[in-house]
């Protein structure tokens, strides 16, 4: 059975209930075959009757695991199987698409990070799922209660996993969250992980760095729009500005360009500003596009692609980045993309 609780479990009504099993290692395995076997039969593609029948394959998958854990509490295999029943029940809310219960979740999941007497790589994985609820929770809110909540998930693993391969990466995240509350030891953990000999993970601490000096100063910028116009970011202070990093080619850029624009339109009267910096090569489709979509602010261009002279400035890596900076011209919230009418309400909120 796969372990990671992002992975959806596979299952399958079996022809016999689970309490014909003669005893918990056969109960055991008649689990994971079923595991082995939703798909089996299933109609390939969107078909109706076939998420119908998928449901309650995994209705019944999860009545399973509770009969298991009835008949047989003390089994080692008791930590798996309460693992299993939430990656369960996360598949047939997805499917049936309902939002999960995230607070019971991580109750449970607590519990089994804590049991010293589950095995640590089950352990493990509950940490890591906790991780990943406290890092949504995080990217969502941007306040300072999920930061803590995300910086106390990543310390408590990193508590009980010091050796784990994945530390140097947590401990970054572990920094993003505290830049909201403890600037310094975001600073001091974002330092010690430059040194790590991993070049991906080393460069990725040093713009963390890169970024909190943003934060800490007005962001300078200035530049000739591919229009004419000239551009001094220093000209907007007492607006807030959204810094779009992006390109005709890119097609994510492409999908979002209209909902930016209702954006503008919905804020612009309010103290909105968007600066544009295209990593195009083409100017007449860089113009074409913009002219086409209403994109109605300044772009830069110097048709040098991935190596556009502002880009390379600030170590953009992929397209679309978007930063949002406050009326003082700091950046406030470097990665709004996926809340950004909430992230712009809230910059715009302040004096």
């Amino acid at each position: 059975m796969t372990r990671p609780y992002a992975a959806i479990y596979l299952a399958v009504v079996l022809a016999l209930p689970l309490r014909a099993a003669a005893d918990e290692a056969s109960a055991w395995e008649a689990l994971q075959s079923e595991a082995a076997k939703l798909t089996d039969g299933l109609p390939e593609g969107e078909d109706a009757s076939g998420k119908k029948l998928l449901a309650e394959r995994l209705r019944e998958q999860g009545k399973h695991f509770r009969e298991f854990l009835q008949e047989f509490p003390a089994s080692p295999e008791r930590w798996e199987a309460r693992m299993a029943l939430m990656q369960v029940g996360n598949s047939l809310d997805m499917l049936e698409e309902r939002e999960p219960d995230m607070n019971a979740q991580s109750v449970e999941l607590q519990s089994i990070a804590d049991d010293k007497n589950a095995p640590e790589n089950i352990r493990a994985d509950a940490g890591l799922v906790l991780l990943q609820i406290a890092s949504v929770k995080f990217d969502k809110e941007r306040g300072e209660e999920a930061a803590r909540a995300l910086g106390a998930a990543v310390e408590k693993f990193l508590e009980t996993h010091p050796d784990d391969a994945r530390a140097p990466m947590l401990h970054l995240t572990q920094a993003q969250a505290l830049e909201a509350f403890d600037q310094e030891r975001a600073r001091a953990i974002y330092e010690e992980t430059a040194k790590n000999e991993n070049k991906e993970i080393s460069e990725a601490a040093k713009n963390g760095l890169a970024l909190m000096e943003m934060r800490a100063k007005p962001f300078e910028l200035s530049f000739t729009a591919v229009d004419g116009r000239k551009v001094d970011l220093a000209d907007l202070r007492g607006k807030v500005v959204l810094v779009d990093f992006w390109a005709t080619w890119c097609p994510p850029c492409m999908e979002e360009a209209p909902s930016l624009v209702e954006t503008y339109e919905k804020f612009k009267d309010r103290g909105l500003e968007i600066v544009g910096i295209s990593l195009d090569s083409d100017k007449d489709a860089l113009k074409k596009f913009a002219a086409e979509n209403k994109m109605t602010w300044p772009q830069f261009f110097d048709g040098k692609g991935w190596d556009n002279e502002i880009a390379k400035r600030f170590n953009i890596k992929s397209v679309p980045t978007v930063w949002l900076l406050d009326r003082d011209g700091k950046l406030t919230d470097p990665s709004p993309r996926t809340r950004l009418a909430q992230a712009i309400e809230a910059a715009l909120a302040k004096p």
